[in-house]
């Protein structure tokens, strides 16, 4: 018996209804379909023969390895690490294929990574989070009053976390509670109960706080929230 090494890489193409796993959906390029109208037309599948691609596509991979092998493209600088890995070799091709598909491989990059941060249910429940905390004094909430809160935003992507029910108190801390944030008993004035400090979220907001809904919360709220998004990186949920 002799022992051989293959190389198991190669692109794949996952087609599904509804929403991905996030483990598998954060390791994808995310192109989201929509069902067509009856005023649009479309080519059906069954009539594509990709004979002619395949071959151009293995004609260029051989006239082009050893570039395409030691190709160091132009990453944006708004992509996560995981993205810009996902992204890599197809802004490579653009890349041999000219300036102008380069450009163009560079934005569908931002284009479809934004899209599917705006669609993370955890980013979206964290930016409601850091808007509720921009109308509490003194950044303490009770968690009565977050869930409160959180049940009156009904259509956010985090919903799909929820399953369409009333969130409550033990729901959000089991959520919350893999990125290191749990509820603490505090005094808010007279009152006492279990709740959050925005000081625990701190780091929370800086990592996983999809950039598109930054920049989005930065246009619509006060002065201090836009300043501490500001200095946000470009974090993704990780999986």
């Amino acid at each position: 018996m002799t022992l051989a090494k293959f190389s198991s890489w190669c692109p794949k193409a996952v087609a599904a209804i509804g929403k991905l796993p996030d483990t598998l959906a954060d390791r994808c390029i995310l192109v989201r379909m929509q069902r067509k109208t009856n005023q649009e037309v479309c080519e059906r599948v069954r009539n594509l023969d990709g004979r002619a691609l395949r071959r151009q596509c293995t004609r260029f991979v051989r006239d082009h390895r050893s570039e395409i092998s030691s190709g160091t493209p132009q990453i944006p600088s708004g992509l996560s690490d995981r993205a810009a890995d996902i992204w890599e070799p197809l802004l490579a091709l653009a890349e041999l294929a000219g300036e102008e598909w380069a450009q163009k491989g560079r934005q569908a990059a931002e284009a479809l990574t934004a899209t599917a941060q705006e669609n993370n249910p955890i980013g979206s429940l964290l930016v409601d989070i850091l808007v509720i905390f921009a109308g509490a004094t003194g950044g303490r909430l009770f968690t009565r009053t977050m869930v409160a809160q959180l049940n009156g935003c009904r259509n956010r992507p985090w919903m799909e976390l929820a399953k369409g029910k009333e969130v409550t108190e033990m729901w959000l801390a089991q959520q919350l509670r893999p990125y290191g944030v749990k509820p603490r008993t505090l005094r808010i004035g007279e009152a006492r109960g279990k709740g959050y400090c925005l000081e625990d979220f701190t780091e929370v907001f800086r990592r996983y706080m999809p950039k598109a809904e930054i920049a989005e919360l930065v246009g619509g709220t006060d002065v201090e929230v836009a300043e501490q998004q500001n200095s946000s990186g470009n974090g993704t949920v990780a999986g």
